[in-house]
């Protein structure tokens, strides 16, 4: 349960991190309050549309600036045109503000190259960078004006630069960090202390594990309407509170997560990581953790849903019980298909943050699909029977069936296979496919078959009267009436042969029932015979006996028959 825990809290680190993705762009995150908008607006439709060029934006102390742009350079090995530009101003850009810079006399100008004619930012008479016109275009303007914008942009970037790196502002921003330290303790502190509340009552809501098999091949299966109902309660209350612990968990890393991002942005040294935070692996942790969260919401919701569909008022109570075991039994294959699409949806959402193209590898995946399924025909059989199953309520989860050899409790059902544990524990797999033939020894109601052999030398009308007296007493007992649908049935004579003579009697039960009030009336009926000295039939044969004196007369070819 540690190790558990351990892997759920490291995964929310990511949940935490996508969901500040999510709710914080980079732009917003990285772009200074105090400054103006730095990037400009389109202003008039681009004029390079036909050439192909990649954009990147130039950034200091982890805020954007503004964005320039290259010709797209295709079999590039070595680092892009656009990465070694931007890396070269940024450089430039740190290099100024490590300097000594007086805000007063900083100067940020632009004047036209002799050779390139384009225009040069230069600041305090040292070289920025050159404005192309791919970098004017892009903006909608002519290359000497985008400049004149650049100069106030870059001013007024690199005078908050010096700024934050002044003694007593780290003293502010690092009184604020702690601030925000404290917080996040006393946040994740408040958040624990639930955490266990809920742990302790998950505990005392725990269900018992499903009846197994034992000695009988349904003894244990011996479920009353009560008890399932009370299990499938117990069942919602255990993911509801288990929801509720991982969605706290994962509040408790957001309120980290947030944390982090908030110190690392306050400092100039640091607020260049929190771009990581938006990277690819933190998004997809995230997702991984959003589908964990939504498998176990829809768990809750699902259980809710068919809770209430039971408790509705068209379901009669002659059938709650069976309402009961077919709600459990729709619930378990509904959560089961909402944890394939949930999972399916996650697994191309990360491809589509990965970069990978999503459109072609669905249209590949459904070709792959196709000849899968040509080959996976058994498969397709499981599936289909599997719904036919459900559908036509064959039998569901806690019903005892019979498969051809193959006798048991029905311990878990989906579209694909249904599994069995029978009298010795085994656990048994059988695909839907190859269900043929079923036997179900609980649905709606079940039977005592009985066939009781008296000895040839009792009284019969006796033995009959007494054993119709017996099912009445058994049938007026108050620990067994409510399991008896009818008075136990006599239906007379039903074999006449060497034990002796044959009696079957039949009593009709509550579903899984059967067992339990078949041995109780066996019990009460041997004792009943025992007082009234009627003997039960004993198993007669004949027996070759041979003399001495007969074998000379004939042979010893045939001997003579007595009985015993």
């Amino acid at each position: 349960m540690t190790r558990q825990k351990t892997i759920v809290i490291g995964i929310g680190f990511g949940f935490a991190i996508a969901l500040l993705l999510t709710a914080i762009s980079p732009a917003q995150s990285q772009t200074a309050p105090n400054l103006p908008q730095l990037i400009p607006q389109l202003t008039a439709p681009q004029t390079v549309a036909s050439t192909e060029i990649v954009q990147g934006e130039v950034k200091l102390d982890g805020r954007s600036l503004f964005t320039i742009a290259t010709p797209t350079v295709r079999n590039q090995q070595a680092s892009t045109p656009i990465a070694s530009r931007v890396q070269n101003i940024e450089t430039n850009l740190r290099r100024m503000v490590d300097r000594n810079l007086d805000s007063n006399q900083l100067q940020v100008t632009t004047a036209i190259d002799s050779a390139s004619k384009l225009p040069i930012v230069s600041v305090n008479d040292q070289y920025l960078m050159t404005v192309t016109t791919l970098d004017a275009q892009l903006q909608g303007q002519e290359p000497s004006s985008y400049a004149e914008g650049l100069t106030q942009i870059v001013r007024n970037a690199l005078i908050e630069a010096k700024r934050e790196r002044q003694s007593d502002f780290l003293v502010r921003q690092g009184v604020q960090a702690v601030g925000v330290g404290f917080a996040m303790f006393l946040a994740s502190w408040i958040l624990s202390q639930w955490q266990r509340r809920l742990t302790h009552q998950q505990t005392q809501t725990e269900i018992s594990a499903d009846p197994v098999m034992s000695s009988n091949a349904a003894e244990s299966a011996n479920v009353a309407t009560s008890q399932l109902v009370q299990q499938m309660i117990k069942r919602q209350q255990r993911n509801l509170k288990e929801a509720q612990r991982r969605l706290l968990q994962l509040i408790q890393v957001g309120i980290w997560g947030t944390g982090i991002l908030t110190i690392l942005g306050l400092f100039p040294y640091t607020r260049w990581l929190q771009p990581i935070i938006f990277s690819a692996p933190p998004r997809i942790l995230g997702i991984a953790i959003v589908t964990y969260l939504l498998i176990r919401l829809g768990d809750v919701v699902i259980d809710r849903f068919f809770s209430a569909l039971s408790d509705g008022e068209f379901i009669s109570p002659q059938v709650s019980q069976r309402t009961a075991l077919r709600v459990s039994t729709f619930s378990g294959v509904a959560k089961s298909l909402f944890a394939i699409v949930a999972i399916s949806v996650a697994m191309i959402t990360i491809l589509s943050v990965a970069g990978i193209e999503v459109v072609p590898l669905l249209a590949g995946a459904g070709i792959i699909g196709l000849g899968i399924s040509l080959a996976s025909q058994n498969l397709i059989k499981d599936v289909i029977n599997g719904f036919l199953i459900l559908l036509e309520d064959q039998y569901a989860v806690g019903d005892v069936i019979q498969v051809g050899k193959a006798v048991g409790l029905v311990e878990h059902l989906n579209l694909r296979v249904t599994q069995l544990r029978n009298a010795e524990g085994r656990l048994i797999t059988i695909p839907n496919s190859s269900i043929a033939i079923v036997e179900n020894l609980s649905k709606d109601w079940s039977r005592v078959d009985l066939a009781i052999v008296i000895s040839y030398d009792a009284n019969l009308d006796q033995a009959i009267d007494l054993i119709k007296q017996v099912g009445h007493e058994l049938d007026q007992s108050a620990d067994w009436q409510s399991k008896i649908l009818g008075l136990p049935e006599v239906l007379g004579v039903d074999d006449l042969n060497n034990s002796g003579v044959t009696i079957r009697v039949w009593i009709k039960t509550q579903p899984l029932q059967q067992w339990n009030v078949g041995r109780e009336f066996r019990r009460r009926l041997k004792l009943t015979m025992d007082e009234q000295g009627i003997a039960i039939g004993i198993s007669q044969q004949a027996l070759p006996l041979r003399g001495a004196a007969e074998d000379r007369f004939d042979g010893g070819n045939h001997p003579t028959d007595q009985k015993t």
